[in-house]
């Protein structure tokens, strides 16, 4: 067997075991490349890959329901993002209520009846959320396949991922934790982002945020979140650098820099009187003097949004910028 045959080999097996849930891959992988040297000792390559057919048709002879909502291939990811939003979800809720709690523990008890709420009404959204996303990617990848005009050949496999164009699994998985988390805290509990002053036996809180303003703020805000957290469940499910990859890149990275600066630039995002209120502080936080100048007692949260600002700005194009270099150098059509 030259080289290219045991590259296409390689591709073939690949194609198929992506296609398998994950426990059974191993065992396929060495079944079907025991099936392919028989059937080699008879036949050219050619002959066998048209005997085996289409690997994405192949892939369902292992398959024991071939009725699914989510694929094999996408069975996995989908489990996985579907565990860590859910504790997620629970970690961020619980935080909230346990912060609420210490701030204000006269209303323990209804704080732990609005968690138990909160968290019912977080899961199921956030559960129907990821299977729509998922369900969606699914069919639209039949769609596109049905649309082949041609019969398959073994020109149409894919080469197997250079492991510089890989992306990390890990890397996927923290942007999701951190998404999660941060939007938990958005929905549920934007009121803990601000200073905090003990005063007697009370917790006294100033918000950082226009929470005045917050229903019209939160929505732009969450769309932000969705567009980030449906790129790297793409990035998670291709699971290396591709032109769908740098595409939804391009996409998601443009939509979000033109939230941000919705967000920061257009609506009412800070407290202005966050700093007078604070000020009142003076005497818990020994910083009267800082607190008193004017420009400190003038801030409007306009220079906090300009640096805010910069940095999405710079982070955007570095992420832009990786994911075209990666796709183009080491990436693959897709």
């Amino acid at each position: 067997m030259t080289d290219r045959e045991r590259e296409l080999v390689n591709r073939y097996i690949y194609e198929v075991t992506k296609r398998v849930p994950k426990a059974q891959r191993e065992e396929i992988e060495l079944e079907l490349k025991e099936l392919i040297d028989d059937m080699l000792e008879g036949l050219t390559l050619e002959q066998v890959f048209a005997k085996l057919g289409d690997p994405a048709v192949f892939a369902k002879k292992y398959r024991e329901d071939k009725n699914y909502m989510i694929s094999p291939e996408y069975y996995d990811n989908y489990m996985w993002v579907m565990k860590i939003v859910l504790i997620c979800t629970a970690g961020g809720l619980f935080i909230s209520a346990v912060v609420k709690c210490i701030i204000d523990y006269s209303s323990i008890f209804y704080i732990i009846v609005r968690f138990l709420n909160d968290i019912i009404i977080a899961g199921l959204t956030v559960f129907g959320a990821v299977t729509l996303i998922f369900t969606f990617m699914e069919r639209q990848k039949v769609r596109i396949d049905l649309k082949r005009e041609k019969a398959w050949t073994p020109d149409m496999l894919n080469p197997i991922p250079d492991k510089k164009a890989r992306i990390s699994r890990g890397d996927c998985i923290a942007s999701i934790v951190f998404l999660i988390l941060f939007s938990c805290l958005l929905i549920f509990a934007p009121q803990l982002f601000g200073a905090y002053s003990v005063k007697g036996d009370k917790v006294v809180n100033v918000p950082l945020l226009n929470l005045a303003k917050w229903d019209i703020i939160l929505p732009v805000f969450l769309f932000s979140m969705l567009v980030s957290f449906v790129d790297e469940i793409i990035k998670l499910v291709t699971g290396c650098y591709c032109r769908l990859v740098m595409l939804s890149s391009i996409i998601t990275n443009a939509v979000g820099l033109i939230l941000s600066v919705i967000v920061l630039k257009v609506l009412p995002f800070w407290n202005t009187d966050f700093v007078r209120e604070v000020a009142q502080f003076d005497n818990d936080f020994k910083l009267k003097v800082f607190w008193q100048k004017k420009m400190v007692l003038g801030w409007d949260g306009q220079t906090l949004s300009n640096v805010i600002l910069a940095i999405i700005v710079f982070a955007c194009v570095i992420e832009v910028a990786t994911t075209v270099y990666k796709t183009m150098r080491y990436g693959r059509d897709m």
